[in-house]
């Protein structure tokens, strides 16, 4: 088969699976939810405003999905049919960043198979997640794609565009405060590297973009602080207080450890629906491996390749602060397609020079 037709099936296969799955939440088939605290909000009235959005543990996320009502007012639909179908558009947003992220490290013969099969995966992995990891699917998927885009083309317009792109992720990540948290010191750390960046190019268009930088962050992190301050008032201060967030997290057993050890010790009560998430136990140790390899392979390369360091300080991070929450260790998903995809590539080059080597030798002895 010709490559067009070959390329012309494949987006065929993509708008088929995307109608599928648009059929599915039009018909009711899945349906993903607005959380109770989002509709307390509206049904009592409560208006967005500097000290909501600044001040409220739920102002953020209120802000994010306000959009949603008016739309469905205008459409006369249930506002939860739209918040799904706008989790669909975000698995779409997600294929194609990362799809595209993709093509920028490495050659690809076609990219709409990358794009089909990343979307094939996270409509799948959607259907037993709730919306709200969707959207933080996203928020990682475009600050990989803009640190993809920025170290392949290092100008000032793929700049903005990288800034612009890490600002709309930054915003999505709000949907939830342990995404959101750890987003934000993903997302800080980056923007100090490109301060740096910035720094050294001393031309106005970047004294404009370290301007906006420091702007933004200066604005948003008082919500981080606030997000912060809520789970120190809900789980509480001192080590008993972390201890209580890891039971929400892979450290989760840190608890029967404490227990059996030292029985004096204050102990947060056990969360027994939690800990019975054996599946995300595994998938974390599948993630542990994961990283594992990928900095053993590629060892050596990182001083010298932003983007593998990254992608691997990227999912460093998250495994690191999914101690404290499952919903950040889902997001490990996101830097894992971009491992596995340039593991793929590494191991059919290797595959194809051991053959081609192999053919080499067996024709040096006839």
């Amino acid at each position: 088969m010709p490559p067009q037709s070959t390329n012309h099936l494949v987006k065929l296969l993509f708008l088929g699976v995307l109608s599928t799955y648009l059929l599915l939440i039009i018909f009711g088939v899945k349906e993903f939810q607005i959380w109770p605290q989002i509709e307390f909000l509206r049904n009592q009235g409560v208006e967005l405003n500097f000290t909501t959005i600044y001040f409220h543990p739920h102002g953020m996320r209120f802000l994010l999905v306000s959009p949603i009502y008016p739309i469905a007012n205008l459409l006369h639909a249930d506002p939860n049919k739209i918040f799904s179908l706008s989790v669909v558009m975000m698995c779409v947003i997600i294929s194609i960043t990362l799809a595209n992220a993709i093509a920028l490290f490495q050659k690809v013969k076609d990219i709409w198979v990358i794009k089909l099969m990343i979307f094939l995966f996270i409509a799948l992995l959607s259907l037993f997640m709730n919306g709200r990891l969707i959207f933080g699917f996203c928020a990682y998927s475009l600050i990989i794609y803009s640190v993809f885009l920025w170290e392949k083309k290092s100008d000032y317009k793929k700049s903005l565009i990288s800034l612009s792109l890490i600002s709309l992720a930054l915003f999505l990540s709000s949907i939830s405060s342990g995404i959101a948290i750890s987003f934000y010191f993903l997302a800080a750390s980056l923007m100090l590297v490109f301060l740096k960046h910035a720094f050294k190019k001393r031309t106005t268009v970047y004294t404009f973009f370290a301007i906006y930088v420091l702007t933004l962050f200066l604005c948003y992190t008082p919500i981080i602080c606030s997000l912060i301050h809520k789970n120190i008032l809900f789980f509480g201060e001192g080590g008993t207080g972390i201890l209580a967030m890891t039971q929400h997290g892979t450290l989760s057993w840190l608890r029967d450890f404490l227990e059996l050890f030292i029985n004096h010790m204050p102990l947060p009560p056990a969360e027994p629906e939690i800990e019975k998430h054996l599946l995300l136990k595994i998938l974390h140790v599948g993630f542990v491996v994961l990283l594992a390899s990928f900095i053993y392979i590629y060892r050596g390369q990182f001083s010298h390749n932003p983007q593998l360091l990254f992608t691997t300080y990227c999912m460093t991070l998250i495994l690191l602060l999914s101690s404290f929450a499952y919903s950040i260790l889902m997001m490990a998903f996101i830097p894992a397609i971009i491992m596995l995809a340039i593991l793929s590539s590494q191991f059919r080059s290797t595959r194809r020079h051991f053959f081609d080597g192999y053919q080499a030798t067996a024709l040096n002895k006839t």
